[in-house]
């Protein structure tokens, strides 16, 4: 037994520099638990400082879809491209990118000589043949950078045991992995967060005790998996299988999932902050946590987005407690210098609201963090979700269109998306979200209720992201295209440029998927106008505003200088002003018949006309069949906005008292 060999796990390019791999460093704190030293080597660092901050985040930031990363790696594992430069760069990144340059070209082809030096140097950095595990992370574009180099240690270390993990190797795509490439002794297909720590003290040991976990693959058993592949494109029937060194085990494309995350050690972001303060990359950003307080998606085990692919085989919600929760935010904070954090969350627990938030809000942690956040929210809930120390919200909206919304399962209204949007800008936190294109269902007069839409809304928070709908594994679109509309589904076209394999076999490697609609529209050609209005959105939304500002007398004074509708000024009065003020929450017929009820010195066709008034002045939409109040109050008299400065304040303070002490 061997107990001075250490488990290597390494993070390769193009992994976040901001923020510590979360599923190595768990896995990290779960070896080490049984005494096994374990290390992780973060090599998207070393690939970073080699060609430049601004060159590492372009890939990272902007080639994902297109698969760039993987690109750039591919010819120093096949030994030549599948494709030639230029048939890769028109059909797949101009194709994606009418504006990638000939700079950008000779930026990009010019990286795959220093892909080349990159590997040679980390073939070289470690010793290698002395780790008992080396385990690779693949899921920012890190499958073919990973095989790379797992390729030159295998060639020089023929005995060390290799183990892939990560988004990439979630169910047949994890078996393909281990068929296609011999490096890979094992696959990890799933969580590993219990059996990758047992995997390794039997590996330790010299000997497996008893079979392999449920959720592993070894190079050894691929062929007989494959033999039984189903005809569909994934399966889950238990197969008897040959383990190396042990007995025979029962093994499945289905996993062990992790029922109770509060038992989880906490993550081990050791390695990361090390590598961070050591380099020069600091002076460009700031690092951030990154930790998780549930797995799963409950909306997802009830109304699947039909879209979504995130969760895999892992849809089932499990949480941590709030107590556990607040305690692993403490112990993150106090042990690492970093003021922001983000979840790794698919979508925060509903029941936040009354247990989390309010332990947050009272613990006054030293920092802000991200979430992923369902839209039906009420303006309450925002402010405690700010209070609790939201500092940028990422919002699930994809479109403003409800008909298209029912039609992807997003439990949502459009107006509900606006009025999240609204009251999230008005806070003034980073608002993140994404503008999808091409979903089932579209029409020309979908495009243009859209178009006419934006001009009204220019002064929210703009989309980051604005993409033609994919079809990912795992997601409803992936498993019933039929339902959808969608036919003639392929492997992106991406993966031919990066993998030298037939279509069946990239089939079982993609997850991205590109496909046809049965209608025969081209949404890259309908939904131009769109895209263009999109675009003037975003430059138009820096300098764009549509604010309030209540004065002693109770007069509301809106303000607004939208492209559209020119530098106006409306004085709301008396009953005027309540109205308005009402419809800051979306309001329906009903409510707002009720409103009417009580204030009966008010006409009904005198409340129409006003409300019909601020259409035709864009100040009030109606959409989905509610009023909703456009403006967003003055920095100063916003709830919200003070509540998400005084968290900033609180923050600020601290970083004070510690460069203090520094």
């Amino acid at each position: 037994m061997d107990q001075t060999r250490e488990v290597v796990l390494v993070n390769m390019p193009f992994a976040n520099l901001r923020w510590p791999n979360l599923g190595l460093s768990l896995l990290k704190a779960a070896v080490q638990r049984k005494g096994i030293p374990c290390r992780i080597l973060y090599l998207n660092y070393d690939f970073a400082e080699q060609i430049g901050y601004d060159l590492y985040q372009w890939i990272a930031d902007h080639f994902a879809f297109t698969l760039g990363g993987e690109r750039l790696f591919s010819r120093h594992y096949f030994g030549r491209f599948p494709t030639t430069n230029q048939e890769y760069i028109q059909e797949v990144l101009r194709a994606a990118d009418p504006d990638f340059s000939p700079r950008d070209e000779d930026e990009f082809l010019r990286l795959t000589k220093e892909a080349k030096t990159f590997l040679e140097r980390a073939a070289a950095a470690y010793p290698w043949q002395q780790a008992l595990v080396i385990g690779f992370a693949t899921t920012f574009q890190q499958t073919m950078p990973s095989l790379a180099l797992a390729k030159r240690i295998k060639a020089v270390c023929p005995t060390v045991t290799i183990v892939f993990g990560g988004a990439a190797c979630e169910g047949e795509m994890g078996v393909t992995l281990a068929e296609e490439f011999p490096e890979i002794d094992y696959v990890f297909l799933g969580e590993a967060d219990h059996i990758f720590p047992e995997f390794v003290a039997q590996l330790q040991s010299g000997q497996f005790h008893g079979p392999l976990p449920r959720g592993v693959i070894s190079r050894q058993d691929v062929q007989k998996f494959t033999q039984r592949r189903a005809a569909s494109s994934e399966f889950t029937s238990a197969i008897t299988l040959p383990v190396v060194n042990g007995p025979k085990a029962e093994a499945s494309l289905d996993t062990t999932l992790v029922d109770d995350l509060d038992n989880l050690p906490y993550p081990d972001f050791d390695d990361f902050f090390a590598r961070y303060e050591a380099s020069g990359l600091k002076r460009f950003f700031e690092p951030v946590l990154f930790f998780e307080m549930s797995r799963g998606c409950w909306w997802g085990q009830k109304h699947h987005c039909a879209f979504c692919g995130l969760n895999g085989r892992s849809m089932r919600y499990r949480s941590k407690s709030p107590e556990r929760i607040l305690a692993e935010l403490k112990f993150l904070t106090q042990r690492y210098p970093a003021t922001r954090g983000c979840a790794a969350d698919n979508i925060l627990d509903f029941r936040a609201f009354e247990s989390l938030l309010p332990q947050l809000e009272a613990a006054q942690l030293p920092f802000h963090f991200a979430c992923e956040l369902k839209v039906n929210l009420t303006r309450e809930e925002v402010g405690q979700l700010l209070r609790a120390g939201l500092g940028a919200a990422q919002l699930g909206i994809e479109t403003f269109d409800s008909d298209l919304l029912k039609r992807i399962d997003k439990g949502a209204l459009g107006v509900q998306n606006l009025q999240t949007l609204k009251w999230f800008t008005e806070a003034g936190i980073d608002v993140e979200w994404n503008w999808l294109y091409g979903l089932p269902g579209e029409t020309p007069l979908t495009y243009e209720r859209l178009v006419q839409l934006i001009p009204r809304i220019v002064h929210l928070a703009p989309p980051l992201g604005v993409g033609r709908v994919r079809m990912d594994r795992f997601s409803p679109f992936f498993e019933h295209p039929e339902r959808f509309g969608m036919i003639r589904p392929r492997p992106f076209r991406a993966f031919h440029h990066v993998y030298p394999f037939s279509d069946k076999v990239l089939q079982r490697l993609a997850y991205y998927f590109e496909f046809d609609l049965i209608e025969g529209l081209n949404p890259d050609i309908e939904a131009r106008p769109l895209l263009t209005a999109i675009s003037q959105w975003r430059e138009d939304h820096a300098s764009a505003r549509l604010t309030m500002r209540r004065h002693d007398d109770g007069t509301l004074l809106i303000t607004d200088n939208r492209p559209k509708f020119g530098f106006r000024q409306h004085r709301l009065r008396g009953w005027e002003a309540q109205l308005y003020l009402f419809c800051d929450t979306a309001r329906g017929p009903g409510a707002i018949r009720d409103w009417l009820a009580s204030h009966p010195d008010v006409g009904g066709d005198e409340c129409d006309d006003t409300l019909r008034r601020w259409q035709q002045e864009g100040i009030l939409l109606c959409w989905d069949d509610r009023y909703l109040a456009l403006a967003v109050w003055v920095p100063e008299q916003s709830d919200l906005y003070q509540a998400a400065r005084r968290v900033e304040a609180r923050i600020e303070r601290h970083r004070a008292e510690r460069h203090a002490h520094v």
